[in-house]
């Protein structure tokens, strides 16, 4: 069952080549989650595999790499607010747009709101691509995001910009968070 995607779409194709099936999307943005706009399945397509795949090959085209992402967020300014590479980030800002470019999903841009949305559990335990927060629920002083090797990504205050920071062991997270 051959099937193609693009920007915004995923068509599966019958046996005598004709689309039999399409789902039109938008990616997730800001604290908006992926989004089904349309959809359209021909009368004889039947059966959830030809569906689950479709949506499997959307949250795969909407999902990059953390690696990916890191290239394309290294340097970009500090902006009070800010929540593209275009124009620059906060610190909330950049832990959203990651989570909306990895892991595919709306995120809320205050850091408080994020540690809400996440499950909790120890430093020790954390995984490339986790959240980490420094300070309480009811006051985050700082936050990244795990990038692994005792190594986060934040906006760095004093260079305001984003950049790669290591773990302090005198400082060490006070709370890890993921999606999972």
């Amino acid at each position: 069952m051959p099937f193609k995607i693009e920007p915004g779409r995923v068509v599966h194709f019958n046996d005598f080549d004709q689309a039999d099936a399409e789902i039109l999307f938008e990616p997730p943005v800001a604290d908006k989650p992926v989004q089904i706009t349309a959809s359209n399945f021909a009368r004889k397509t039947t059966g959830a595999r030809i569906q689950r795949t479709m949506l499997q090959m959307i949250m795969e085209n909407i999902c990059e790499r953390l690696t990916v992402i890191l290239e394309e967020v290294l340097d970009v300014p500090y902006l009070k607010d800010g929540q593209s590479v275009d124009k620059g980030f906060d610190t909330g800002g950049l832990i959203q747009y990651m989570f909306n470019k990895v892991v595919g999903v709306g995120f809320p841009h205050e850091v408080g709101e994020q540690m809400k949305s996440v499950t909790q559990f120890q430093v020790s335990e954390a995984l490339p691509g986790d959240l980490l927060v420094w300070g309480s629920a009811l006051l985050p002083t700082t936050a990244g995001i795990y990038i692994g090797g005792g190594k986060y990504v934040t906006v760095d205050v004093f260079t305001e910009k984003v950049t790669i920071k290591s773990i302090s062991r005198k400082w060490l997270p006070d709370f890890v968070g993921a999606i999972r």
